[in-house]
Formats: structure tokens, sequence, C-alpha cells
């Protein structure tokens, strides 16, 4: 980034001769220094940037370095960088500290070999080099004649031969251009490599540095260094250079080194020869027999012999022991002091506690990773760039496993792009037979039954679940860090009847037959799941004996829906840890005859809407979680919940006619205590916990405040409803939140201007519904850290001003407050804020300082109708990037708008005449304009025209646009207008094959809805199938607000480029985790399904009068070469092929 200081440049460099003992190395900190301007932040070098996070390319950009230092950090930070990408740009010119840098860049190619990639941006190279360039008279204008020829010749070295032939000068499409840099950098980065023969070894120098700094040859210690690492990563390879190294350079030391020990050990005679042919080496007998080793004389000698020893592939340590000839490791009279061991190991704790130091072999790098690949999978050829993304691809799925990395390269060698294609989509499901080998070997090694089990139960079951759950499933919970120090928490698992996980997501219509479970005597973990829609169910036929044989060896039964009124009495959950029955709506109780659940920790009933009664828990003292939301017939929580000593937390909300509660909850350790929502609730227990962290009463009646509002812990967060609280509460505890609802509170009476020191704090302040309160106090901008809202409180007018700068609030939401007229003139005093929402309030324009808040980024106005205009200067606000204007009904013209901006809505403002007159140099990722009567009738189509080039362009990953109309545009490839229903629709097609030179980018999609009603909010949902196949999982609009009173059709069109990829389990993951359905199906015929939800809050009914009346799908194709514009910028031929 540039300085906006005017100093001149450095004067011209004196001549230095290259110094041949910085010439490079191969090993940076960094890939890439990131010289750039200003003016590209927001748009070219962002995508730059993180096409290079997605290639994992590490760059060091230049806004990290401190600006005050001088110009020697950043020849410091370029010594640490493999090469420098200077992004050339109109205003680069400009800043005398880009120029500073380019300077020093082109010192550090002539000091130490740093390379140099200019990239040309919108600017051309004879601009940047030529005498009569642009740059050149911007530097002599700025800072003389002297200063531009001194440019002149930096610029000329700064330019290598190569650079100068690079072909992706002239390419002008951003995306294209973007990727041409990624590939050349990570192409460059292998050239500027050691090249790497079939004997040398990839990201081996550095930790073989790392290793012989532990093992500190040059002392008279003994010591013991540990390799320990998963199978496959290196460890013997990293213990051989070792090897080498040290017998390389150490005098005076016997060596020797042992290797396969974990092999011969299996095999007697085997094992005696290895550890003969030890000693015979090292005592110097070639007539040494095992037999006769332990002779006095023998150890003697050995005691004298200072050794450097590799016991390579130990599993145990009693193999280590026999190596020793029955010392301890931790002996150290058998060799002489400055002896050294090295082990190699996957086990972590195979040394115990012998004070030994433990080496962590990790994963190769990126980069590391790429280089090995490219040997084994390209040997002494260069990749082509269309074979450079699969290749990062394949080292990806590798996870820089170096074992992986060599099997893959060498199974893709001299293959077809579209083998590679069809390997690294098997390879994710079903790995090589040599890497199993490796796996299988680990899992083996494990030993006992008990821990076998566990590492299959997290591998299937458990993986992503908090690790303190676990524990408390397995009564051999002790050995999770046994799997941990093996390596082995990533491997899976084989299939088995100790556990059973469903996901009926899809399923319409399931028979369960008669004794499901007869005969899983052994099942510890069920889980049947719905991962979409709670509220919906398939049909279930249940016979009436089909859970009677559910067994005692359960664990964990997590069953949503689950069909039938209560738990069979032949089950006897002895040994269950969690119960999960949530979203059952027959289920009454748990069991009709009360069971022992003493080992209980996790029971959530949670939206089981007719439970009467929940379990006698008196004998679960190990409860932690009692989840009971939405269980809207309960009546009554027992007293015995109340003695739960571990309670942890408690969740009552929604329970509609809960009315009877313990009169104290005794648990200690209780954190969070949820009891909002429940009308016939009328006293809150007391609560005698010193950890709560959140006591939630929200729109609860209870008639007095429980003293534990006192007694919350500092960043808690705490909400409190009810009419009878009349008094802002005394609280003295610096909070998160605090919230207050539906009070009778008439001001916030604090504190006095002397006891300032003494306010409260809260991070969040949130007032909702509190129709009385007419005051705030003057200190609230002292009380309050990061967040204000205030919703439908009608009585406040004025807001206090802000008296001094306020640093790190954040937002500020304002809804709803009818008589508010005016916001603080002094609002430039909250340096920090990035969210200013006004919704519905009576101001009628903005206080003129909002554009000095260089930080904020949404200001969102709807619904002001006295509100008349935008400041005219609002421009100046340099990170605004979302502005919404909806139902603005009094304006008629907006002001120019800051380039920053993405989003814009003026839905419903039906004065409104035109958009602003920069409108057509803004980059808008998304537009609504619906109902706006008053604009140009030809805007929608010149809209749409040029909607599709931003959607190919890679610009935005998503977009959104919205307005009247009945037609959606032209370029739509497949539209269907047949009607499944009013509120569902599909369109089929064939996908297309994709090549190198066409692939599929993302998908557009569109729908034209009618409507009869006024404003709702609803999702767009479409779901893709290839045949019975869910290629892919649903993916959804922005909820659409429709313009009030609006009574005509209304077009919605949007694209995606991150669609999402089914998974295992039904895990939906985005399309980087998951292989490209669209490549993986070509050529099928795939459905596009459209369907209509109601947003969260929304009367489903409303969708009745919603009618789907046709809709489009096209494919975003990287062959498409437009340029891309904004939404608005329309060229001439476009505008006359809009009127033919």
């Amino acid at each position: 980034m540039a300085s906006s200081s005017s100093s001149p440049p450095p004067p011209p460099p004196s001549s230095h001769h290259a110094d041949s003992s910085s010439s490079f190395s191969g090993k940076w900190e960094y890939d890439v220094f990131l010289c750039f301007r200003g003016d590209t932040r927001h748009s070219f070098t962002s995508h730059l940037s993180a096409a290079f996070r997605d290639r994992q390319v590490n760059f060091f950009i230049d806004n990290m370095l401190n600006k005050t230092e001088s110009i020697d950090e950043l020849t410091s930070v370029l010594k640490r960088c493999a090469l420098s990408v200077v992004i050339f740009s109109e205003k680069f010119p400009d800043s005398s500290w880009c120029l500073d840098e380019v300077a020093t860049i082109s010192q550090s190619m002539t000091k130490f070999r740093h390379r140099v990639l200019p990239v040309f941006y919108r600017v051309d190279s004879s601009d940047v080099s030529g005498d009569s360039g642009s740059y050149a008279k911007t530097i002599e204008r700025k800072y003389g004649a002297r200063a531009s020829k001194f440019w002149k010749k930096t610029h000329r070295a700064s330019k290598s031969p190569e650079d100068r032939k690079r072909s992706f000068w002239v390419i002008r499409i951003e995306s294209e251009l973007v990727e041409a840099i990624v590939n050349c950098v990570q192409n460059t980065l292998l050239e500027m490599s050691p090249r790497v023969k079939p004997d040398n070894l990839i990201g081996i120098d550095f930790r073989v540095d790392e290793v012989v700094e532990l093992l500190a040859m040059d002392t008279n210690d003994f010591r013991i260094i540990e390799l320990w690492g998963m199978g496959g990563v290196g460890k013997t390879t990293l213990a051989k250079a070792c090897y080498q190294r040290v017998i390389s350079t150490v005098e005076g030391i016997k060596y020797h080194f042992v290797g396969d020990i974990n092999q011969r050990d299996a095999m007697e005679t085997r094992m005696e020869e290895m550890i003969t042919k030890l000693y015979s080496t090292l005592l110097s007998e070639s007539n040494l027999t095992y037999d006769n080793l332990l002779f006095d004389e023998r150890k003697r000698r050995l005691s004298h012999l200072r050794v450097f020893l590799v016991f390579d592939d130990v599993e145990n340590l009693s193999q280590i022991e026999r190596l020793l000839l029955g010392n301890h490791l931790s002996s150290t009279h058998l060799f002489a002091p400055g002896s050294r061991i090295i082990l190699t190991t996957r086990n972590k704790m195979v040394v115990g506690n012998v004070g030994a130091k433990i080496y962590h072999v990790d994963c190769l790098s990126h980069i590391e990773s790429l280089q090995l690949f490219q040997l084994h999978a390209f040997g002494e050829s260069r990749p082509s760039d269309d074979l450079m993304g699969l290749s990062s691809r394949a080292v990806s799925y590798c996870q820089g496993c170096p074992l992986a990395i060599k099997v893959v390269g060498g199974a893709l060698i001299g293959k077809s792009r579209d083998y590679w294609v069809s390997f690294l989509s098997d390879m994710r499901q079903i790995p090589t037979p040599e890497i199993r080998h490796v796996l299988m070997r680990s899992y083996n090694a494990l030993g006992g039954k008990e821990i076998q089990s566990l590492f299959l139960d997290i591998a299937c079951f458990f993986y992503g679940t908090n690790k303190s759950l676990v524990t408390k499933y397995s009564p051999a919970y002790h050995l999770l860090e046994v799997l941990i120090d093996k390596s082995l928490c990533t491997c899976v698992g084989g299939s088995t009847a100790q556990g059973i996980y469903l996901d009926l997501s899809k399923a319409s219509e399931i028979d369960v037959e008669a004794n499901v479970f007869e005969g899983m005597t052994s099942l510890r973990f069920l889980a049947i799941i719905y991962s979409g829609n709670k509220e919906g169910a398939p049909k279930i036929h249940v016979p009436y004996d089909a859970f009677t044989t559910l067994p005692d060896s359960l664990r964990w039964l997590q069953w949503q829906k689950f069909p039938s009124k209560s738990l069979p009495s032949s089950f006897t959950p002895k040994n269950l840890v969690a119960l999960s029955l949530e979203y059952s709506p027959i289920l009454k109780r748990c069991w009709d005859v009360e069971p022992e659940l003493a080992n209980l920790v996790f029971l959530n009933l949670s939206h089981c809407i007719n439970l009467v009664a929940i379990p006698d828990l008196s004998g679960s003292p190990k409860l932690e979680f009692l989840g009971l939301l939405g269980c809207k017939s309960l009546v009554e929580l027992p007293s015995h919940v109340g003695d739960l000593n571990k309670l942890e937390v408690l969740d009552l909300r929604r329970c509609a006619n809960l009315t009877i509660l313990p009169p104290r909850l005794n648990s200690k350790f209780l954190k969070h205590f949820f009891l909002s929502q429940c009308p016939k609730v009328t006293r809150c227990p007391e609560i005698d916990s010193r950890e709560l962290m959140i006591l939630d009463l929200e729109q609860t009646p209870v008639r007095a405040l429980p003293l534990a509002i006192y007694n919350i812990k500092e960043g808690g967060c705490l909400s409190l409803s009810g009419r009878h609280i009349t008094c802002f509460p005394a609280i003295s505890t610096s909070l998160d939140l605090l919230g207050l609802t539906f009070t009778l509170i008439t001001e916030m009476n604090c504190y006095d201007d002397h006891q300032l020191g003494s306010l409260p704090r809260f991070s969040a302040l949130e007032l909702v519904a509190n129709l009385q309160l007419k005051s705030l106090p003057k200190h609230l901008w002292s009380m309050v850290s990061r967040s204000l809202l205030i919703h439908y409180c009608p009585s406040i007018e004025t807001l206090p001003e802000i008296f001094h700068p306020v640093t790190g609030f954040a937002n500020i939401y304002i809804k709803g407050c009818l008589n508010l007229k005016s916001f603080p003139t002094s609002i430039n005093n909250l340096k920090s804020l990035q969210l200013l929402g006004l919704d519905n309030t009576d101001i009628e324009s903005l206080p003129p300082a909002i554009v000095e808040l260089d930080q904020l980024t949404d200001l969102e106005l709807p619904n002001n109708k006295r509100l008349k205009f935008l400041p005219c200067d609002i421009h100046k606000l340099a990170k605004l990037s979302y502005l919404n204007l909806s139902s603005c009904t009094k304006i008629k013209f907006l002001p120019e708008l800051p380039p920053s901006l993405l989003t814009l809505c003026v839905s419903g403002c039906t004065l409104l005449q035109a958009l602003p007159s920069n409108a057509d140099k803004l980059r808008f990722k998304d537009l609504y304009f619906e109902d706006c009567p008053q604009l140009d009738p030809d805007l929608p189509q010149q809209v749409m025209l040029n909607f599709y080039d931003l959607a190919a362009s890679d610009l935005h990953p998503k977009g959104v646009l919205q307005h009247s109309g009945s037609e959606l545009p032209t370029w739509f490839d497949y539209k269907s207008s047949n009607h499944a229903s009013d509120s569902c629709m599909m369109v089929q097609f064939t996908l297309p094959n994709c090549t190198t030179e066409r692939r599929i980018k993302g998908i557009a999609f569109g729908l034209v809805c009618s409507l009869d009603i006024g404003e709702v909010d609803i999702s767009v949902t479409c779901d893709c199938n290839i045949g019975n196949i869910a290629a892919a999982a649903s993916w959804c609009s922005p909820s659409f607000g429709f313009g009030q009173d609006s009574q005509s059709d209304n077009v919605y069109i949007w694209y995606d480029k991150n669609l999402l990829g089914e998974t295992k389990k039904g895990v939906i993951l985005i399309r980087e985790e998951a292989d490209p359905w669209y490549e993986r199906y070509a050529g099928l015929q795939g459905s596009f399904r459209f369907s209509l939800q109601p947003s969260i809050g929304q009367d489903p009914e409303k969708l009745r009068r919603i009618k789907i009346k046709s809709i489009g799908v096209s494919l975003l194709l990287s062959e498409q070469k437009n340029g891309a514009q904004g939404m608005l910028a329309v060229s001439k031929n476009k505008g006359k092929e809009v009127q033919e």
C-alpha cells in the first residue's frame, strides 16, 4: 500500500556488487512480496490475494510494514521473500512510498538475486517505463527531473528478460489475469527451488538443522531425541538424513543405524541378529555372538564409548530396553557421556518420562508438497498450466503426507487430464492399497479391543464432536490421549454393528420392521437424524413391538422425531450417557416405568410438543445438560432438578404452559439458564451458582428479580423482561450483553457526573419495546462499548450527544422509534462505527458529520417516510458497501455514491426518478429496485444485459438482481413455465461435458413471481438431482423483501459460484471441499427444482398467495470473454440491442 506523503523518493543508490553469500538458498519465510497502490486495494489486489490464499501461496502484503520504519525494514522483508509482485496502476507514481519500494526491490535484485514479477493493471507498460510515459511525467512533476531519471533507471533494472516476455501482460479479463499470475508465480517458485533429482529430498534441510540443534553434539550430557509422527510422514527419511549429517561432521564417535525394529521384533531370531550386529559394530568385534554380549568386560568397554545410534520404527519401550541390553532408557552409564540416541516412532509416549526431547515430524508445506508431487508426477518435465490446478487439488488431498504424495504422483504420471479427474475423485472415497496398508498397521498396533473400539467410534460417529462429551461417552476415555499420541484421530474405521448413523432427510416413507434391533447386543451408538427441515417428517409405519429390542448396551441414543409415545420399558438405560429425542411430536414421556439413569450426562427433549413429564433424574448425579426448549405441554419441572449438583445448562425457553419450578437451583456449576418466553412462570428460582454467565428471562413475567442478577460473572449476559420492572437494575458487573424488553422503565437513571468511574459497562445494550422509556443517560456512550440496539421505544425523541471520541463502538441499530427526529450531530466521534441502522423513524436528514465515519460499511435507512435526501458528499464514505433505502417514499434523487458500494436497495422508493449519477461506474453485487414506478422503464432491460457479464466474471462469487417485471432475460439457456405447483417448478437439461477451455464456473438462477399481498420475506431454494441422486445440496438466495403494497410481477435473478455439494452422512460442504458434481455427472440429465420457503418468523400461509410463473437456469462458462462491467455500465451496442 502507499502512503500519501509527498516526500521525494530516495536518491540513486551507490553501485553494489552482488553478494555471493546471500545467493538464493531455496528457503523463504514468504513466497511473494505484494507491492501495490491503495487504488487497487479493494478491487484487483483483493482478488489476487484471495487467489493466492486459495492456492496456498504465502504472501507478505506491504500494509504489514510499519510505514514509520526506515526503508531498511523493507530490505529485511525482501530477503525473506522469494519474489515480488509489483502491481503498477494509474495512481502508483503518486505515492513516494510505492516508489521507494520499487527502488528497494530493484536493489534487492542486484544484491541477493531477488526476482520481480511486474503486473500492469489498467496501464500500458510504456506508460511505466517510457521516457514520455505518464509515470515519468508524474514523478518529474512531483519530485523533479533527477527523481524521474532515477525512476527510469530503476524500472529498467527491475525488469528481467523473462519478465519482458510475460504473455499475461496483454490479458484484459481480470479473472484470467489473476489466474495467469498465480500460475506464473507457482511455476517461478518451482523454478527457483533447488532442482530436485530422484535421490534428493524435499524440505529436508531445515528439518535436519532443527534436529541437529536438539542433538547439540558439542555437549557432554546424554541425550535422546524422539522423532514422532504419523505413518508415512518421513520419520525414517529424516532420521537417515540426520545420521548422515552427524557421522560426516562429528569425529571420535561410534555410530550405527538400526532399522525396521518393529518388524524384526516379531521374529525373535531376527531381533537377536540385529542386536548382535549393533554391538559388533560398536565394539569392532566381528565374531561376537548374542550369548556372550553381557560379559562385564564388554559392558566396561561400552561405558567408555561415545556413541550415536538411530533406532528406527520403535513401537514400545521393551524394544528399546532389549537393544540396550536390558538397561532402562534413562540409564546413562551404558555409554560414555556425550552419547546420543535418535528414535523414530508413531507412539509419542514410547520413551515415557525420561527427559527425551520430542521432535514432531510435521507434514510438508504446500510448496514442498507441490515440489515432491511434481517430481513423481512429471519427472523432469514442466507441468502444463492446465494441470497446475489439479496438482494443487491432488496435493491438498494428500494433506502434506510424503508417502501419499509419492503414491498419488506415481499413479498419475503420463496420464490424461480426464484420468486425473477420475482418479482424484475416487481417491477421496477409497485410499490406494499402499496408503491403506500404512493406516491399517497403525490401527492394528493399538492392540486391545477397547482402544480399537474407541478409535472406530471417533472415526465413524464422533468426528468433529467436542472432546469433553466423547470422554463422558466411553469409560475408556483415558485412551483418547493414546490415540492422539499415536496420530490416529483422522483415520476411517470399518463398519460394525456397534454403531448406526442414519440421516432420513431425503426419505418420504419408512417401514420399520418388527424387533428391528433384535440381536444387536453390542450396539453402543445409535443416531437417527434429519439434517434438513426438522419440522417436516416422513410417513413412518411402526409395528407395536418395533422398539422392544433396543439393546441395554447403548451409551448414545439420538433419535429425532422418535415415532412412539415412549421408550420401551424393556430397555434398561443403565449405560446411557446421552439421550436426545428432540422434535418427537407424539412423545409424551420417556418411560412409563422410571428406570435408573446413573450415567446420564446429556438429556435433550427440545421441541417435543406433547411431552407432559421428564424422566426422574434424582438418580442422575452426573447430568450436565437438560434441554426442554419448546416443550409446550410441559407444566412442571420437578423439584429434584434443583438438586442436580453438576448441572451446567438448563434450557426452558418457549415452554408455553410451564408453571411450577423448583424454588432453588443448587448446582454450583450452572452457567446458562434460559427461561425466556414462558408466559405462565411468575417466579424465578434462586440460583446458587457463582459460575453463571447467561440468565435469560426475556418475555417471562416474573414478579421479582432473583438475586442471581447481581452474581452474573464478568462478561456474562442478562436478559430481563416484564412490566414489573420499573427501574433500571443497579448492576455493577461488566456484562457482554444487557437486554431489557417490555419493561415500564421511564429513564436509565444511573449515576451522577462524580460517579462516572462507577458506571455499569456493557459490550452490547438491547432495549426492545420499552414503551415508556423517554430518555437515555448522557453517559450512554461511556457505558456501552460495542453495540447499541433500540427497537420499538416510541417515547424516545433524542439520543445524547457524543462528547468525546469513542473507539471500538461498531454497531447502532434503531428501529420503530417513531418519534426520533434526529441523530447526534457529533456522530463523527464514533470513530469505529461500522453499521448504522435507522429503520422507521421520524428523521428528515442525516447529520453532515456522518461522512467522516471512515470505517462505516453498512448504512440501513429503510421505512423513513420523512427522509428526503442524503448528504451530498456521502461518496466520501470510502468503505461503505451496503446502502438500504427501501420504502423511503419521499426520496426523489440520490447523490453520487462511493465506489466501494456493492449493494443498493431502493425498493418501494415510489418517487425516485433516477439512480445516482455515477451508477454506471459502480460495480454492484446486489441491486434491488422493484416498485419504483418513476424510474426509466427501460432500466431493467439494461441492467439484465450486464448481469450475465458480471456473473461470468470473477468480480463477485454471488450476486442478486431484483426488480418489477414479468420476463427473464434472453440469456437464460434453460427456461420453464410448466407448473408443478404454485410454489414449486422444475427445469431439466443435460449437463455439458467440461474441457480445459470450457468449464462451469457457477450457475445463474432466475424466477418470476406474482403476488397479491404487501410486504413478505421468502427464501428461494433450488435443488439439483441427477436421476435419483441428490447431486447438490440446496442453496438459497437471500430472503427477498417484496415492496410494500406491490401488486405486480417481480423478477428475481441470482448467481452462485460457491455451489454446495453433498458428501457422506448428508453433511454439506462447500465446493472446494467436495468434487465438482457438475463435472462428475457431465453428459447426464439434471433437474433443477425451485421452491419457495417462508423466512424465519413469516406466516407460511402467505406462500399460498405467491405464485411462481416461470424459472430459468444459465450455466456460467469459462469460455465467456465478456468483460466485467458494473450492472449499469451499458455499452452503445448493447443499447441498440435493447431497442431492437
